[in-house]
């Protein structure tokens, strides 16, 4: 029997017979997918300075990465396996901006950043980099968070980014 599952991290329903491993909309694991009658968004919370700082870094990145993911999956021939990976790529980093913009109360911003590397060798290089980056910074943005949804917010994004990081350097072996 199907039920409504939402996502804490990112607020996007699922209709399935259980929750998914991860949100397919923005690769929150597991935990952070509830019934729909258990769902509070972590988005209406009040950040410290530095929370603000680390989180509008965070659109930054995820903005830039959306935009190159996007750009590379055009890149690519349709429905190959690159175009599918980096389009997929590009809808979870740009529900991450979103998420980031919903925290800051702001509007997301529009998706502009780097062009594709010219070869999926290269680009895979790339993204290999900016998911690296992105998983160190959200560490630290992670270990120095006081408010408890900046740290699921960004648990949810280590995971996330860990998670691409893992396919992209088996891509590359």
């Amino acid at each position: 029997m199907s039920k409504l599952f939402v996502c804490n991290i990112c607020g996007e329903p699922y209709i399935g017979g259980e929750a998914p491993d991860d949100c397919p909309f923005c690769g929150a694991p597991r935990k952070f997918i509830t019934r729909i009658d258990e769902f509070s968004p972590l988005w209406s919370s009040d950040l410290t300075e530095q929370e603000e700082k680390d989180v509008k870094e965070t659109v930054e990145l995820e903005v830039n990465a959306a935009a190159y993911y996007k750009d590379v999956s055009d890149s690519n021939e349709k429905y190959s396996k690159m175009n599918r990976l980096f389009k997929q790529l590009a809808r979870v980093e740009e529900e991450h901006a979103e998420v980031a913009c919903k925290l800051l109360g702001i509007d997301e911003p529009e998706m502009k950043g780097e062009k594709s590397k010219g070869s999926t060798r290269k680009d895979l290089e790339r993204t290999k980099e900016l998911e690296r980056d992105a998983t160190v910074k959200y560490k630290k943005f992670l270990a120095r968070a006081e408010n408890e949804n900046v740290k699921k917010f960004f648990e949810a994004l280590i995971h996330a980014e860990q998670g691409h990081l893992d396919y992209t350097e088996r891509e590359l072996k």
